[in-house]
């Protein structure tokens, strides 16, 4: 990744907490913490990545701050939720990064901002929820989107939490990111490729334990199989990639 790539979720976390943030209600939770992530991309020979962020989190009657996204409320109803939000698409590529010769003569890709819309369905066996998004700073100027099922499970002090779904993006997205034009072909020998949309199935768990009334400490990972039309790209190298997280937070 290139060298703001720590950064921008920094300076993002705190843009969203600024648009999230409102008249403070008896019934909103807010968290804080550090969080760290491992994790592989799917581009060949590429370095292992590494990257520490803040936490933020806030749940509110009308707005929230989950993770690098950050969105309005339209409804929330204790079965169903739908929002807008803002969000922050890690998603890049660093040519500087990559072992190989050829992958190292093509363009970087950038990370980006996203804007789109969420639904949540909230039940006693777990909730689905689906999302799209488009990116707004016209790296990609593309489209992706998830479809996903998630349950907690208590167990006294412990909370598990296994997660299912799938990844789309379309063709915009894919070549953005996956995609080697003729013009690059021609520098660095790799074959020209257009990657058309895709989906990718993913598969998830955390776990949360919660040290006291004020303190938790988590640790997650997830699995994601590439879509053939991304496996497929000459600068791919695997057909699945993972992120491992653990952080801590303090809940007011």
């Amino acid at each position: 990744m290139h060298n703001s790539i720590l950064l921008r979720p920094i300076v993002i976390c705190c843009f969203l907490l600024l648009v999230a943030s409102g008249p403070a209600r008896a019934e909103d939770e807010w968290s804080v913490g550090v969080a760290g992530t491992v994790g592989v991309a799917p581009y060949k020979d590429y370095d292992t990545l590494w990257t520490p962020f803040p936490l933020i989190s806030y749940e509110g009657q009308y707005a929230y701050v989950r993770g690098f996204n950050a969105g309005i409320k339209f409804v929330n109803l204790n079965f169903l939720e739908l929002s807008a939000f803002v969000g922050y698409d890690d998603t890049s590529f660093d040519s500087s990064a990559s072992s190989d010769r050829r992958l190292r003569k093509l363009a970087n890709r950038y990370d980006s901002a996203v804007a789109g819309l969420e639904i949540r369905l909230i039940s006693p066996y777990g909730m689905l929820h689906a999302d799209g998004a488009q990116d707004v700073l016209g790296h990609s100027k593309g489209l992706n989107g998830t479809v996903g099922y998630k349950h907690s499970l208590e167990y006294g002090d412990l909370e598990l939490i296994p997660a299912l779904g799938f990844q789309w993006s379309n063709a915009r997205y894919n070549d953005y990111y996956y995609g080697v034009s003729h013009r690059e072909s021609r520098k660095s020998g790799l074959n020209p490729y257009d990657a058309g949309a895709g989906v990718s199935p993913y598969a998830g768990i955390t776990l949360d334990y919660s040290l006291n009334d004020a303190w938790e400490i988590f640790c997650g990972g997830e699995l994601l199989f590439l879509s053939r039309t991304i496996k497929d790209s000459p600068m791919v190298g695997r057909s699945s990639t993972y992120t491992i997280t653990t952080g801590v937070l303090y809940n007011f």
